[in-house]
């Protein structure tokens, strides 16, 4: 798996992985299960990296990989942060920041994108936070930890 230049701090760590239940499923034995977050991006090198950096400091994560698939996770879960995509395959990610507030008002909506410029759109539309990729793991981490959010 190629990551480019997009994870710079994350290819040093140890990933923790999810793992496997009977049944098929995973469960994080790390996590605690107050701690959510959802992360919708359709870039699965960023998914499968922002997922176990989260992991391992005992943050739950779920992931979607559009916006149909985040409204469903929206709906389904409980989440304290959201991590949003700006440029989704069915639609502008900002778009779903008012249904996050409504369905979720408590969560904080981090936007990310490798396209710098959309910054002033996310955070203009509501975004807590803006983090450009590339970015890296303390990226991520110091993120959450602004928005108040640690394990």
């Amino acid at each position: 798996m190629s990551l480019g230049p997009v994870f710079a701090g994350f290819v040093e760590m140890q990933p923790t992985f999810a793992e496997p239940c009977a049944n098929g499923a995973h469960k994080e034995s790390h996590s605690r299960p107050n701690m959510s977050v959802l992360l919708i991006d359709d870039e699965p090198e960023i998914c499968f990296l922002v997922r176990n950096v989260l992991l391992r400091e005992g943050i739950q994560c779920q992931l979607a990989h559009s916006i149909a698939e985040g409204r469903k996770k929206l709906e389904a879960g409980n989440f304290l942060a959201v991590l949003l995509d700006i440029h989704l395959p069915d639609g502008m990610g900002y778009q779903m920041i008012p249904e996050i507030r409504a369905v979720q008002p408590g969560a904080r909506v981090i936007a990310i994108s490798a396209v710098d410029q959309e910054r002033e759109n996310a955070t203009g539309r509501g975004a807590d936070l803006f983090i450009a990729k590339p970015f890296d793991r303390s990226s991520i981490l110091g993120g959450l930890r602004a928005l108040g959010i640690t394990a």
